[in-house]
């Protein structure tokens, strides 16, 4: 059987009206959460030159975050090289891939404008070696404590995974800058419609 490599495309829903609008066919939703006038909402990160802050920024530029999944080392270096050849700007690798770690730097080094991160990150271990092999963004499917209070915005900027209301507003006040709201699995729907019926959010670029 062929080995084989895949990307998921993971897309903002944006909007620049006073109003929220769901609009995306990305499986989740890189947010970047604010608080104003007691509202969850969505805003332009600050100015301060950082290393997260220039990630922050590289993201929302994109608008895609392309997730590649492969069943050799040899074969992600393959989809990685043509997907950035190809335009992609923005690439998380997930934990997953065999010698993620190698991969990682490989690319890292190959490609230095690029933004190159790693997913799936379940724990401060894989969050330190990850860094010290280059990448710039750190993507997990939960908020994980160890992570998002050991790495400073001057190291990476760490996007922690939700899906409640609740979970997100954890996920802000506790320091993250942008958060993956993912899907419902019962009904493929942006889970990001449950929180607009109690916040009022806006979504810029």
């Amino acid at each position: 059987m062929a080995l084989a490599a895949s990307f998921t495309l993971a897309c903002p829903s944006l909007s620049l009206s006073s109003r929220t609008r769901i609009s995306s066919s990305g499986s989740c939703y890189p947010l970047r959460c604010s608080i104003q006038n007691s509202s969850l909402s969505v805003s332009v990160p600050d100015t301060t030159i950082s290393k997260c802050n220039e990630t922050l920024s590289a993201i929302q530029n994109s608008g895609i975050i392309a997730c590649l999944r492969a069943e050799s080392a040899e074969l992600a270096f393959e989809a990685a090289r043509a997907a950035l050849n190809g335009g992609i700007t923005v690439l998380e690798i997930v934990m997953s891939n065999p010698g993620v770690f190698e991969v990682l730097q490989q690319l890292v080094h190959e490609y230095p404008t690029k933004i190159i991160g790693v997913g799936t990150v379940l724990n401060l271990e894989d969050a330190k070696h990850a860094m010290s092999h280059g990448a710039k963004f750190l993507l997990s499917p939960a908020m994980v404590m160890g992570i998002l209070d050991d790495v400073s915005c001057s190291k990476a900027l760490y996007i922690p995974g939700a899906m409640t209301p609740t979970e997100i507003l954890s996920a802000f006040s506790s320091g993250a800058k942008m958060i993956k709201v993912c899907n419902s699995s019962a009904n493929r729907k942006p889970n990001i419609s449950i929180v607009t019926s109690c916040y009022v959010l806006q979504f810029v670029l």
